[in-house]
């Protein structure tokens, strides 16, 4: 779906269930309740044991740090591994929320007019000084009492965050085409034809159904004209309507907070983790999988796949590490 995989099942907890069984096959211990407060490094910098909050000591020779990033902290993912990484030296770079409902602060969004509202097959377009496109994503969207949710919007959002900042604007301009599959032009002379085939009708009757009624409601609203019947229409009124289908306008203030997002942004710096082992440059033994680094994809499967590539090399050369250290 878009590039997007999930289960067969749809189901995340199915996923869940095949890692827990796979940990119970190999005899792996899970140690439940058991909180860690931090990291203890030797003189060399070497890693050297976890000590949980209770005050317990667990030595090792190596660790992975596999605790996610602060999104959808009623996971567990509370941003604990930053300050740990921290006093090994390494460089946080900076968390935002990404994967993200978009805020707006379009009028439309305060009178809730669209509220509801979803679109499918639409393209979604975020916008740069002068209007220069930066990205554009092809999908469903829908809209919320906030702003704009769904696929499409969730893969903008880190645009619009990054552009804010880089802009220092604290408005953001996006774009909505409707017609993704169809030139202006296109669209309207599909529009005038239906003009043209019913000259009597209100306009707003002869294009009901083309678009969803709410937002068709609105445009014509916004474009002054609609109760006239077709035959009173200007060509340009038809012209400025396939505009507006093709480019409707939307201002994004931001987005919602880490609580809401799928993925966090930022994170432990890659540049101080080897790539072919995923242990730390500062701090021999230590060793980073997932969204802990500064590493973040779509949803729809891109994330797994770096938890799941991270935590294997990570895995599989911390036990590596730890059985030549022992020796």
């Amino acid at each position: 779906d878009n590039g997007r995989m999930f289960p067969v099942t749809d189901k995340a907890q199915d996923v869940v269930n095949t890692l827990l069984r796979a940990i119970d096959d190999l005899g792996v211990e899970i140690r439940k309740n058991a909180k860690v407060k931090t990291l203890h490094f030797n003189e060399e910098n070497e890693f050297a044991a976890v000590e949980l909050e209770d005050g317990e000591r667990i030595e090792a020779n190596a660790c992975v740090i596999a605790v996610g990033g602060q999104s959808v902290p009623h996971t567990g993912s509370t941003g604990d591994g930053y300050p740990w990484a921290e006093k090994a030296g390494h460089t946080i770079t900076e968390l935002f929320p990404t994967e993200v409902p978009i805020k707006l602060n379009d009028a439309f969004i305060g009178t809730k007019e669209l509220q509801g509202l979803s679109l499918r097959d639409v393209a979604l377009t975020v916008h740069g000084k002068k209007g220069k496109p930066i990205k554009t994503h092809r999908g469903d969207m829908i809209f919320t009492h906030f702003g704009i949710s769904g696929p499409i919007a969730l893969r903008c959002s880190q645009y619009t965050i990054k552009e804010r900042k880089r802009s220092k604007e604290r408005v953001v301009t996006m774009s909505l085409d409707l017609f993704p599959d169809m030139t202006r032009d296109e669209l309207y002379q599909e529009l005038f034809k239906q003009v043209q085939s019913q000259p009597k009708r209100a306009v707003k009757n002869v294009w009901k159904g083309f678009i969803p009624e709410r937002m068709l409601d609105l445009l014509l609203t916004a474009l002054a004209f609609g109760d006239e019947d077709a035959s009173q229409l200007k060509k340009q009124s038809v012209l400025d309507f396939a505009t507006r289908l093709k480019t409707f306008e939307l201002h994004a203030i931001g987005t919602l907070d880490f609580d809401k997002a799928f993925v966090t942004g930022g994170g432990v710096s890659v540049k101080e983790i080897a790539p072919q082992t995923m242990m730390s440059k500062k701090a021999p033994g230590l060793f980073f999988a997932g969204e802990v680094l500064d590493i973040h994809g779509y949803t729809g499967g891109y994330n797994i796949t770096a938890a799941f590539t991270t935590g294997h090399c990570a895995g599989s050369h911390a036990a590596e590490f730890a059985s030549v250290d022992a020796k």
